[in-house]
């Protein structure tokens, strides 16, 4: 080094970025690809990442986020351990509150890192945070996904009761949520409907097939509350007036086996095709070439994102009236809706479907524009992030005003 020359070291500007922290049960889920879109869609923020277990890294990264994985497992919520938990999370507030060694990781990491918001999905876990976020001063949202436990469950409604006013904001998805909130309390201002949605620009119509074929769908967990086995009954009718009907059935989960069994019972083999969980991108190429999609969600539904992806291919739905599908689907317009448990109604209405080529059109196209103008989810996105920024900004300005005072 000569004398006299100087050495300048590049300074780097700090990241003045609001930081984000998202917070859930489980990532990846592959029955939860709207949360990995929210994640990876946030813009504007410094984004992290806190949950129990993590799957499917492969299909659904986040190269710009930073995780957090909490060893163990979340507290017994329905066997016999949920009575010892219980005593001890009532001193912090509610039934669901973090106890412990895991009270104790979330606070170091909350120290550490220092999230300028938290974004809680489902109403349990934000409940398990928030006595740990109210006593580090960080605000954090509530975001409900429609599993109404606070109707079905007297722990859980307690405890919400308790936390309803020190959530930063309380986002759902369904406006039956909504109005059971505004019904117990929830402070007006603090309600934000926000459904999940389904990227309109990649879920896209195809030009009409060639073959004469009545194509259904179902895309689902195949889990008890979805109804899959009404829906494969509703089918069986169906096809045994309309010979050309098929059905192809898409996701995976624990009723696998026993659906599989029922078809072979209805004599179905020849009609009735199970695909497994397949990623994003190929159920964007699959689900335009069939004709109708149908699910009878039994017992609780949030906002399915798998209708919405329906309608964004210009398919008419028929399902039920169960949740936030009361919010997607209107009967005679882009589907038709069965109540609970009505297999009459649901073959009535796919028979109907499977015998009118042009009123499946009808029906699909409203379906295609109203996926584009109310549930697209980069739109519901951006919306999610302009709350989330609204609350971090309100929380700054509270800060900045109890150090002016």
């Amino acid at each position: 080094m000569q004398v006299g020359e100087r050495i300048f070291e590049q300074i780097q500007e700090p990241d003045a970025r609001p930081k984000l922290m998202i917070a859930t049960r489980v990532f990846g889920a592959s029955g939860q690809p709207w949360m990995w879109r929210q994640v990876v869609g946030f813009q504007g923020f410094r984004k992290e990442l806190l949950c129990w277990e993590r799957q499917n890294a492969g299909t659904q990264p986040t190269n710009d986020v930073r995780e957090h994985v909490l060893p163990g497992k979340l507290a017994p919520y329905h066997n016999d351990g949920r009575w010892l938990y219980r005593s001890r999370a009532i001193f912090n507030g509610s039934f669901y509150a973090a106890i412990g060694e895991e009270r104790t990781r979330l606070k170091e990491l909350f120290d550490k890192d220092r999230p300028d918001v938290i974004l809680c999905n489902f109403g349990d876990i934000a409940m398990r945070l928030l006595p740990t976020a109210r006593e580090a001063g960080i605000p954090l949202i509530a975001y409900f996904h429609g599993d109404f436990s606070f109707i079905r469950n007297r722990w859980y409604r307690w405890s919400l009761y308790r936390c309803l006013h020190d959530f930063a904001a309380i986002v759902v998805v369904t406006d039956a949520e909504r109005q059971w909130l505004r019904e117990h309390g929830a402070p007006e201002d603090k309600i934000h409907y926000i459904p999940c949605g389904a990227p309109t620009d990649v879920f896209r119509p195809v030009p009409e097939r060639s073959d004469d074929l009545v194509r259904f769908i179902m895309v689902s967990r195949l889990s008890e509350e979805k109804g899959c086995d009404i829906s494969i009954r509703a089918f069986s009718e169906v096809a045994k007036v309309n010979p050309k009907v098929r059905l192809g059935i898409f996701g995976d989960g624990v009723e696998r086996e026993n659906l599989g069994e029922l078809v072979k019972r209805l004599g179905l083999v020849d009609k009735v095709t199970f695909h497994g969980f397949i990623d994003e991108l190929s159920l964007a190429k699959k689900l335009p070439l069939h004709d109708i999609f149908i699910q009878h969600s039994r017992i609780k539904e949030g906002s399915p994102v798998s209708i919405v992806e329906a309608m964004s291919c210009a398919l008419p739905v028929v399902a039920t009236t169960i949740g936030g599908i009361t919010d997607q689907i209107a009967t005679g317009q882009n589907g038709y809706l069965v109540s609970e448990g009505d297999i009459e109604g649901m073959i009535a209405a796919m028979q109907r479907l499977a015998a009118d080529p042009v009123l499946r059109k009808q029906l699909g196209a409203v379906g295609r524009e109203r996926a584009v103008a109310c549930h697209d989810a980069a739109k519901q996105t951006r919306r999610l992030g302009e709350l989330v920024m609204d609350v971090t900004r309100m929380s700054s300005m509270k800060l900045q005003g109890a150090l002016a005072s």
